[in-house]
């Protein structure tokens, strides 16, 4: 099975052949093993080491490793090859929803309606269990709503702003 996860801008191309993996067409050796609560992993590749928490968000797993964070995106081939031609098709036009992916409390607001916003920027930051989660603009637009204000406790999929 063939599957693409995307770091940021940089997306890999993961391939599982039986008992073998694969990482952009090289033989890689890895060993996952999941601490008792299963947030904690011990990841072994090519005889190094490596902590990591993962944390299943709506849309991605929320990677802590070496003291970074990283929100990483993995879809299956067919997934991603129907999301490049729905991008090609003009995906980047219309509202988008921003959601929370979490439950949490909004403690920052780095947005006003009608602010103009570029991909990536910062739009609101969630405390969820004691961390600070940085939401961030997943394309240019203009703040067209928002709907939360700051200290105010949220739901996991509950409408935080709005950016056409």
């Amino acid at each position: 099975m063939k599957y693409i996860a995307t770091v940021g801008e940089q997306s890999l191309a993961i391939t599982i052949e039986g008992d073998a993996l694969f990482v952009d067409g090289e033989k890689v050796i890895a060993d996952l093993q999941a601490s008792v609560d299963g947030s904690l992993y011990s990841l072994l590749i090519d005889g190094r080491s490596y902590a990591l928490r993962l944390q299943a968000m709506e849309d991605c797993y929320r990677v802590q490793v070496a003291g970074e964070t990283h929100d990483v995106r993995i879809v299956d081939e067919r997934t991603h090859r129907l999301a490049g031609l729905r991008g090609a098709a003009g995906s980047d036009a219309g509202e988008v929803a921003i959601k929370a992916p979490m439950p949490g409390v909004i403690v920052e607001l780095a947005v006003t309606v009608g602010q103009a916003v570029e991909k990536g920027q910062t739009l609101v930051v969630l405390e969820s269990m004691k961390m600070h989660n940085e939401l961030a603009a997943p394309r240019a637009g203009t703040i067209k709503g928002i709907r939360v204000e700051k200290g105010q406790p949220i739901d996991k999929g509950a409408v935080m702003l709005t950016l056409t």
